[in-house]
C-alpha cells in the first residue's frame, strides 16, 4: 500500500517548461490559477489582457502551450494513415482508402501539391528522392471471388471466426502474389514494373546507392521460408540476398552499402494473430510464440550473422544497430557497432520489459522505454552502456521514443486511445507538448508520428476534431522550425472565449427551470456513502463474470437499490455455462413514463483484479445518484442499469438492448459512465464521451454549474457499453470516462485498488451526474424524423414528428447559411415550418435546427438538424 501511495505522489502536470521559467507575474498567475480551476472564461480573459499588453512577447510561449499548439500545424488530408517522409524530407507520404482500393499520395511539402498518386502501398524513395518504388495493387478474378466470399461470411448472424480468418489469409496471399513492384520517376511520372519472379511480395526498401529495390518475398503461401531479394530495371529476375531457415522480413539498407539488416521469424508474413509481424512476445510466451532473430547480412559475400532478438533500429548515419532481446526472464537492450566485429553488446538489462528503442542520428545515444512502478517511462543511455538518464517521470505511460535530432527526443504520452506527442530536451529533460487542436474542451487523440530526416517537421495522424466514431483520421504537418504569431494566438484566445461564453450561456438556459432543485438535491452527496459503496464492492475482489465476486456484487447492488426504496430486478442471462445478471432499478416518470433515460455503468471487473476504478467508481456514483433521486421523480423515467459482462464483450449491455428492443422500450437518451475516479494531477478532470451534441452540452453545463469537476470531451463510444445503445438507438448516447482517457497505469491491472481512486472527484462527478440525469428526464427529448424540401423559388418547408411529451406548446426553429446556421429564429405551434426569407443564391445550403418547447417553457435539451440546398 505504501508503494502505491508513493506512486500517486509522482502524478504530475503536463510539463510546460516556459511557464516554470518565467518570474512571477500577478496577472499571469491569476489567469493560470483560473485555468487550473476550470474557470476558462476568466483565464482566457486574463490571457487576452496579457497578450494585448507590453509583456505579450514574454508570455506568448506559455500561453500558447496552455491553450494549444506552439508551432503551426497544417492539415494535409482529411483521412490517411502510414505516414512518412521521403529520404530527403522533400515529400510527405500517406495512404488512404480501404484494403481493396488503397491509394498512396505523395505531397511536395514546399508547395503542398500532390506530386504523385499511386494505386498501391509500401512506397519507398531512392536516396536522392528521384524515384519511388511501391507495391502496385493488381485486381484479379481470384481476389474478387475471395472478397465476395469474405463479405458473405461476415454477414452471417453468427460469423465463423475461423473461416473468416482463413479467408483473410487467402486474400493476403493473393494480394501479395498479384502486387507488382513498380518504379516511378517522380519528375516525369514514367513507371516501370520490375521483374519479381512470381513471388509473394511484402515490405520494400531502397538500397543505399539507389540502384536496387529490396523486398521480402516467398515462393507461395505454403512456403517454409522467405528471403530478401533485390530487383532493378536491369535484372531479369529477383536476386536473393539471404538464405537459410525462417522468414526474412522488414529489410533495412544500411547507409554505406555494406550491410542489410532484417528480422528472421518462424512465422510466415501471412500468419494471423497477436505479434505475427511486430516482434512482440505472444501472451505467456508459450510454444506457439514465433521465434525471432535480428540478422545482419554482408552484401559483399552474403554472409549472415543473426542474434536472438526483435525490433531492430538503425542510427541515421548507419554506424550503429540496436535491438531488443529476451534472456529467460530478463529483458535486454543490445547494441552492435557496424564498423566493428558485429558483436552485440548488452547495454541495458532488466527484469522489467523493455518495449522499444531508438538511436540518435550519430549512434552515440540509445533511448528506450521500460516499465517503472507499473507505468512505462523513457530513458537514454550512452551506446556503450554508460551514463543512463531518466527522461520522463510521470504516472501516465510514456512510450515509443525516437530522436528528432541529437539533443531532442520525441516520445508519446498516454494510453493508445488518447496519445499525445511531446518533445524532450535531453539537456534539461523538460518536455513540451507538440500537437493539439487549439480548443479548450475537445481532446485530439494521435495515432502515428513520422519526423522528417532533420527533425524539423512532424507528420501526425490524429482525430484532431475529437471524433473517434468516424473512421476518418486526418494527416497533419507540424513545423517545429516556426512558432505561431501573436495575432494567431490572440485569434485562438478570442475564438475559445466566445465558445466558452456560448457554452455557459446555453447551459444556464438549459438548467434555469430546475437549477434550484438540482442544487438542493446535489447538496446531499455524501463522500462517506460513496466510499462505503466502493469498500463493500472491493471486498468481493474480482467481479468478472467467471468469478464468485460477480454474483456477490449483483446481490449487493440489488439490496442497495432496495434500501433506497426501489423495486429492483435482476436481468439474468447465460454465457456458456456461466449465469450472470445486470441489476435494474426504475424511477418512474410522472408525466411521460413511457420515455426512458438510461443511466448505466458496468459492475463487473477485469479478471485480474477488483476494478476499483474500472468500474466500481462509476457504480458508486450511480448508487449515490439513485439514493438522492429516490422519491423525487422527473417527468420522464430514469432507469438505473448496473450492467454485467462488459469486460467479457459488452455482454450485459447487449442483452439489455436486445430485451429493450423486443419490449419496444422508448429510450430517449443514455449516459454510460466508465472508469471515472482516477486523476493524474491536482485537477478534478473527467472526459465526456458522447455521440449526441445535446448530451455533450448538458453534461458540460451540469459540471460547470453544479460541481467543481472540469470536463473535456470526445465523440466516442468504442469499446464501452455505449456501443450497443449507439448501434440500436443512434446518437443519443453520452457518458463520463477518465481524463486523460485511460491514462491510469492501473487500467486492467491487479493494482486497480481502492486507494487509487480520488474520492473528491467522485463527489463532484455525482453532483454532475444528478444534474444531467434530472435535466435529460425533465425534457423535452430530441425530435425525430425531420424532412426538408426546397423549391426553385427559394421556399423551404421543414416537417418533423411531433414531440412525444405531454404539454408541448410549440417548436423553436433556427436557420441560416453554413457560416451562420443560427442566424434567424422563429417559433411555430405545429410540427411544420416554412422558410421563405433566406436571400441565398441557387446551390447554397440552408441549415435548419428544431427543438420542442415544453408546457413550463423549458426547451428540449437537443436539436434535430437538417440541411436544404437551394436549386440553381
Amino acid at each position: 500500500m505504501k508503494r502505491l501511495h508513493a506512486i500517486l505522489l509522482l502524478a504530475c502536470i503536463s510539463l510546460i517548461p516556459p511557464v516554470a521559467a518565467i518570474p512571477g507575474n500577478s496577472a499571469f498567475d491569476r489567469a493560470r490559477e483560473a485555468w487550473d480551476n476550470g474557470d476558462f472564461i476568466r483565464a482566457l480573459e486574463g490571457f487576452a489582457g496579457i497578450l494585448g499588453g507590453p509583456e505579450a512577447a514574454r508570455f506568448l510561449d506559455p500561453i500558447a502551450l496552455l491553450t494549444g499548439e506552439l508551432h503551426p500545424v497544417q492539415e494535409l488530408a482529411p483521412d490517411g494513415r502510414s505516414v512518412r517522409f521521403s529520404s530527403t524530407g522533400r515529400y510527405a507520404v500517406y495512404e488512404t482508402g480501404g484494403r481493396s482500393d488503397r491509394v498512396t499520395r505523395i505531397l511536395d511539402t514546399a508547395t503542398g501539391n500532390v506530386a504523385a498518386e499511386l494505386r498501391g502501398t509500401g512506397a519507398v524513395f531512392s536516396p536522392d528522392d528521384g524515384f519511388v518504388a511501391y507495391l502496385q495493387a493488381v485486381e484479379t478474378e481470384e481476389l474478387r471471388t475471395l472478397r465476395g466470399e469474405l463479405e458473405q461470411l461476415q454477414a452471417r448472424p453468427q460469423p465463423d471466426r475461423q473461416a473468416i480468418a482463413e479467408r483473410q489469409r487467402r486474400i493476403a496471399a493473393a494480394e501479395a502474389a498479384a502486387a507488382a513492384i513498380t518504379l516511378r520517376h517522380l519528375a516525369t511520372g514514367h513507371e516501370q514494373r520490375l521483374a519479381d519472379g512470381g513471388l509473394l511480395k511484402f515490405s520494400l526498401a531502397y538500397s543505399a546507392d539507389g540502384g536496387e529495390v529490396y523486398f521480402s518475398g516467398m515462393e507461395g503461401a505454403g512456403a517454409a521460408a522467405g528471403e530478401i531479394y533485390a530487383v532493378s530495371p536491369t535484372l531479369d529476375e529477383p536476386r536473393p540476398l539471404t538464405s537459410g531457415k525462417g522468414f526474412k522480413v522488414d529489410p533495412i539498407a544500411v547507409p554505406g552499402g555494406h550491410f542489410l539488416v532484417c528480422t528472421v521469424t518462424s512465422a510466415s508474413p501471412l500468419a494471423q494473430g497477436p505479434g505475427a509481424m511486430t516482434g512482440a512476445r505472444a501472451p505467456g510466451g508459450g510454444p506457439q510464440a514465433p521465434t525471432r532473430e535480428v540478422a545482419i547480412t554482408s552484401l559483399a559475400d552474403g554472409r549472415m550473422r543473426s542474434f536472438a532478438g526483435a525490433s531492430p533500429t538503425l542510427s541515421a548515419d548507419g554506424s550503429t544497430l540496436a535491438f531488443l532481446a529476451q534472456s529467460g526472464q530478463e529483458s535486454q537492450l543490445q547494441v552492435v557497432k557496424l564498423a566493428g566485429d558485429l558483436e552485440p553488446k548488452v547495454v541495458r538489462k532488466s527484469p522489467e520489459r523493455i518495449n522499444s528503442a531508438a538511436l540518435s542520428p550519430d549512434g552515440a545515444l540509445v533511448a528506450f522505454e521500460t516499465t517503472i512502478h507499473l507505468n512505462a517511462e523513457i530513458f537514454v543511455i550512452d551506446a556503450d552502456g554508460r551514463a543512463e538518464r531518466r527522461v520522463t517521470r510521470e504516472i501516465q505511460h510514456d512510450r515509443s521514443p525516437r530522436f528528432l535530432d541529437s539533443g531532442t527526443l520525441l516520445a508519446i504520452k498516454g494510453e493508445r486511445r488518447h496519445s499525445r506527442s511531446y518533445a524532450y530536451d535531453l539537456r534539461t529533460m523538460a518536455g513540451t507538448r507538440l500537437f493539439h487542436n487549439n480548443t479548450v474542451r475537445t481532446i485530439a487523440p494521435e495515432y502515428e508520428w513520422a519526423p522528417s530526416p532533420d527533425g524539423s517537421r512532424l507528420l501526425i495522424v490524429s482525430e484532431r476534431d475529437g471524433d473517434t466514431i468516424s473512421l476518418e483520421r486526418g494527416v497533419y504537418l507540424l513545423d517545429r522550425s516556426r512558432r505561431i504569431s501573436l495575432g494567431e494566438l490572440q485569434a485562438r484566445i478570442q475564438a475559445n472565449l466566445a465558445a466558452e461564453r456560448d457554452l455557459r450561456a446555453r447551459g444556464e438556459s438549459l438548467f434555469r427551470p430546475i437549477a434550484g432543485r438540482v442544487r438542493e438535491i446535489a447538496a446531499g452527496v455524501s463522500i462517506h456513502r460513496l466510499y462505503e459503496y466502493q469498500e463493500a464492492l472491493f471486498q468481493f475482489d474480482s467481479k468478472h463474470i467467471s468469478q464468485p465476486g460477480n454474483k456477490l456484487a449483483g446481490e449487493y447492488l440489488h439490496a442497495a437499490f432496495q434500501s433506497f426504496g426501489y423495486e429492483p430486478e435482476f436481468q439474468w442471462f447465460n454465457v456458456g455455462n456461466i449465469r450472470t445478471a445486470s441489476v435494474l432499478a426504475e424511477l418512474r416518470g410522472t408525466e411521460n413514463p413511457e420515455l426512458v433515460y438510461v443511466l448505466c455503468s458496468h459492475y463487473d471487473s477485469n479478471q485480474r483484479g477488483p476494478g476499483a476504478d474500472d468500474n466500481t467508481s462509476a457504480i458508486a456514483v450511480m448508487l449515490e445518484t439513485a439514493r438522492l433521486l429516490a422519491g423525487k421523480p422527473m417527468p420522464a423515467t430514469i432507469l438505473f442499469a448496473a450492467l454485467t459482462g462488459e469486460e467479457s464483450g459488452l455482454l450485459g449491455s447487449r442483452e439489455f438492448v436486445r430485451q429493450a428492443k423486443e419490449k419496444g422500450m422508448r429510450i430517449a437518451g443514455v449516459v454510460n459512465n466508465d472508469t471515472i475516479g482516477w486523476s493524474n494531477d491536482q485537477r478534478l478532470d473527467n472526459l465526456i464521451r458522447y455521440s449526441s451534441q445535446g448530451i455533450r452540452d448538458v453534461q458540460h453545463a451540469a459540471a460547470m454549474l453544479f460541481s467543481k469537476m472540469i470536463t473535456y470531451d470526445s465523440r466516442y463510444v468504442k469499446s464501452t457499453d455505449a456501443v450497443p445503445f449507439y448501434e440500436a438507438y443512434g446518437d443519443i448516447v453520452g457518458g463520463l470516462g477518465s481524463y486523460p482517457l485511460l491514462g491510469t497505469p492501473y487500467y486492467h491491472q491487479p493494482t486497480d485498488l481502492l486507494e487509487t481512486v480520488n474520492q473528491e472527484l467522485l463527489v463532484e462527478a455525482t453532483k454532475a451526474n444528478i444534474a444531467w440525469a434530472m435535466r435529460l428526464a425533465y425534457g423535452p427529448s430530441r425530435l425525430t424524423e425531420m424532412r426538408v424540401t426546397a423549391s426553385s423559388g427559394g421556399r423551404i418547408e421543414a416537417t418533423w414528428t411531433a414531440g412525444p411529451e405531454k404539454g408541448i406548446t410549440g417548436y423553436e426553429v433556427r436557420y441560416g447559411p453554413g457560416g451562420d446556421p443560427g442566424r434567424k429564429a422563429v417559433t411555430v405551434k405545429e410540427p411544420r415550418a416554412v422558410i421563405a426569407d433566406m436571400p441565398l443564391a441557387g446551390g447554397e445550403t440552408v441549415h435548419i435546427a428544431v427543438r420542442s418547447i415544453g408546457a413550463a417553457g423549458n426547451h428540449g435539451w437537443d436539436w434535430i438538424t437538417a440541411t436544404a440546398t437551394l436549386a440553381k
